[in-house]
């Protein structure tokens, strides 16, 4: 089995009231693992995905051993575990990579996943709150700061980050929102040649399969190259509606925002086919996993090391954890780190590369003292400002209802419909800029997710823990305003204890700047506002307009409440950036070139979310897409020999 359901039975166990979820949340999930469990990709078997151990090496005949064998015994097999480029992580980039470079024939291409498989659970739209802290996630949680998560459990924020082919965007709500403008050419201002908007919305479509979103829009001869399918979920409940008209309502217009975030509302694009999802191994791999017999995928390999030649300071390698053994495999070009904003900076720490004071507290030799784990942004918000339905407007289904439609949509043909075939509310987004202007970029995102709001009023430390409920069930939501752009930094670092497979201190460094949490309150101001349009009242939302534990001594409404709601109900969407930057030789902080190249270390580059400069303005999935394309090509054009 490919996938093991999240363990909800503490989150329960230590709850202060019957939740719902936790009561009907069992039979659901064992419906879920019964009929979804497995993985619908081949068997880590094909492909020649075989691995070898280290120790031991294949005997072969004297009349069949050249003279490097007889020199070097074991020559033979560094030549079969030799390739022309490795890839470490099977996320959001990697497969994108892997895709690019496999398209070379002569190259021989290695794919690294510490994960398994993607479940077939994963396809399901309305099923991603259930991927949350499953086997298919890595499990990570921030450490407790004085201004962060204060009334969550031990002071920590989950942060969810996919652990299966495919990485996050096998696990998260499939929004597919490229950005601003202006964060591309604020990139190229500073410094980073070749990333302006112009630069790289070629790449945005490049990725793209589905003709509606072709660039040359008057080129009759052009033709979708790409492998994603971008599209708008054909399921649309009531209240996602609503949300989205109330925004039109107080004067925000409707537009297009996942081609380019601009102030704005609308029902959303989504990484989506057919009412299923197109994660990047969906997309990209699955199409053409048996039919390149260049690329090599081994999965449930976790890289521990990179190997590097100390004296030269060249890569050559990447050192793997698989089955209770270490191997190697080595690379003739490159070796390209794709494992995330979290993974991306453990693995070069662990390997040398990083702030030379950490890693000498640690005992690890210095190759390249870089700011490596350092600039960690997010979009940070709050899980506690609630928007309450009236039961005309609810989705909320008994047990024996939910059943129904698991067993219902794992009926259907290759088409998908109905409730569980979107993801529901998370589609209503909306841009505003708190200053009041309609024309340059917004400092605010809205996102708003499906709720039991008395499951979640009862014991909201222990809510979000539990809540693998699908989307499609709510009759609430919450009303998240990301801050677009934080000026506050966060750091990623080693764990002391066990460097190489213990989780990385993740310290979000939110709220350091006063400005942050002016503008969040601006935005969280505008959305209790919508309660005043006529749509609201119409349909009877309103907020749930009880404090929440640790902020009982503060009026709701006012911004000591929400200032509170904020430090004490933290929350992000997940979308950790930056924590191997990408900069111009002079920039201290960056560790990666314009074209990826890690400073002070040859043939080795980073190509993930991790290398964004500042983070985009909207969902990080589709840019980290972009600069995977981007990357591939640059790859190519560097190696052309």
């Amino acid at each position: 089995m490919a996938w093991t359901p999240p363990d909800i039975t503490p989150a329960c166990a230590q709850a202060h009231a019957n939740l719902a979820q936790c009561t009907i949340g069992f039979s659901y999930l064992a419906l879920l693992a019964h009929l979804f469990g497995n993985t619908e990709d081949q068997s880590s078997k094909l492909n020649g995905e075989s691995c070898m151990d280290p120790n031991e090496y294949s005997k072969i005949s004297d009349s069949s051993i050249s003279s490097e064998y007889l020199v070097d015994p074991y020559a033979k097999r560094r030549e079969r575990n030799t390739y022309d480029f490795i890839i470490v992580g099977a996320g959001s980039a990697g497969c994108v990579l892997a895709n690019r470079l496999s398209e070379v024939k002569k190259w021989r291409i290695l794919l690294l996943e510490a994960g398994d498989e993607e479940p077939s659970v994963a396809s399901i739209p309305a099923a991603a709150p259930a991927l949350a802290t499953s086997s298919a996630d890595w499990g990570f949680v921030t450490e407790p700061e004085n201004r962060t998560c204060l009334s969550q459990v031990n002071q920590r924020c989950v942060w969810f980050r996919g652990k299966t082919m495919g990485g996050s965007s096998s696990i998260n709500y499939m929004v597919y929102m490229r950005g601003s403008r202006y964060d591309y050419d604020g990139w190229a201002a500073d410094g980073n040649v070749g990333w302006s908007y112009k630069e790289v919305l070629p790449y945005f479509e490049k990725a793209i399969g589905n003709q509606r979103f072709k660039f040359f829009e008057n080129d009759k001869y052009y033709r979708p190259e790409g492998y994603l399918n971008v599209e708008k979920f054909a399921y649309v409940d009531e209240a996602t509606k609503i949300i989205s008209t109330a925004f039109n309502e107080k004067g925000i217009p409707r537009l297009e925002l996942g081609l380019e975030t601009r102030v704005g509302a609308d029902i959303n694009l989504s990484t989506s086919k057919a009412g299923k999802r197109q994660s990047t191994n969906a997309a990209f791999i699955k199409p053409i996993r048996k039919k390149r017999q260049n690329l090599r995928i081994i999965t449930k390999a976790q890289a521990t090391k990179i190997l590097i030649d100390p004296l030269q300071k060249e890569a050559y390698g990447i050192e793997y954890y698989k089955d209770g053994k270490f191997y190697e495999a080595y690379a003739r070009r490159e070796v390209i780190i794709s494992a995330g904003s979290i993974n991306s900076p453990k693995l070069l720490k662990v390997s040398g590369i990083g702030p030379q004071d950490e890693l000498e507290s640690l005992n690890i030799p210095v190759i390249a003292d870089l700011r490596v784990g350092h600039n960690l942004q997010d979009h940070v918000t709050t899980d506690g400002l609630i928007i309450s339905f009236p039961n005309e407007i609810s989705t909320l289904a008994n047990e024996d209802e939910l059943l129904e439609d698991v067993q219902d949509y794992y009926n259907q043909p290759k088409i998908k419909y109905g409730p569980l075939s979107t993801t529901s509310i998370i589609n209503a987004i909306a841009f505003i800029n708190t200053n009041g202007s309609l024309n340059g970029p917004p400092n605010i995102q809205f996102h708003f997710d499906g709720r039991r709001v008395d499951d979640y009023y009862a014991d909201p430390a222990s809510y979000m823990a539990s809540n693998i409920l699908p989307l499609s069930q709510y009759n609430g939501v919450g009303a998240r305003a990301l801050l677009l752009t934080p000026r506050s930094r966060g750091v990623v670092l080693l764990n002391k204890t066990d460097p190489v497979f213990g989780p990385p201190l993740i310290y979000p460094g939110f709220f350091q700047y006063q400005e942050d949490i002016d503008t969040l309150i601006a935005g969280i101001l505008f959305a209790v506002s919508l309660e005043d349009t006529h749509i609201f009242k119409h349909f009877g939302l309103s907020f749930v307009k009880i404090p929440l534990e640790g902020c009982t001594e503060y009026e709701w409404g006012t911004s000591e409440y929400f200032v509170c709601l904020l430090t004490h109900h933290t929350a992000t969407i997940y979308h950790p950036v930056g924590t191997c930057k990408m900069g111009p030789a002079w920039d201290k902080e960056a560790v990666v070139d314009p074209r990826f190249n890690v400073y002070g270390v040859e043939r080795l580059r980073v190509i993930d979310s991790s290398t964004m400069p500042n983070i985009t303005r909207g969902n990080t999935n589709a840019p980290t897409i972009m600069m995977a394309e981007k990357g591939s090509g640059i790859i190519k054009e560097d190696n052309r020999s």
